[in-house]
């Protein structure tokens, strides 16, 4: 394939393909499956940001107010395996 024209501006400039593969034909496909069906969920991805933006809506002071905990950053710790199992139910 084409070398690069330009500035390197990062290491993963020089990575480069030899030639076009089929892996890469396939992933072009998925990527352009995706896109098309995206711009097919417009108009009902616009009905429902219009019916979102009707409805009703809340004030700040009305929201539930987070404790002293839930405000503590979190810890740079790793949590346990069990807290994970916890974390995924």
């Amino acid at each position: 394939m084409k070398d690069g024209a330009g500035r390197s501006s990062s290491p993963l400039d020089e990575i480069r393909r030899e030639r076009w593969t089929t892996a890469m034909s396939g992933e072009l496909l998925e990527l352009i499956w995706v896109l098309e069906a995206t711009v097919e969920m417009f108009p009902e991805l616009e009905q429902t940001l219009a019916a979102i933006v009707a409805g009703e809506t809340f004030r700040a002071d009305e929201l539930p107010q987070p404790t002293a905990d839930e405000r503590k950053p979190p810890s740079e710790e790793e949590p346990s395996e069990h807290e994970q199992q916890e974390l995924i139910r």
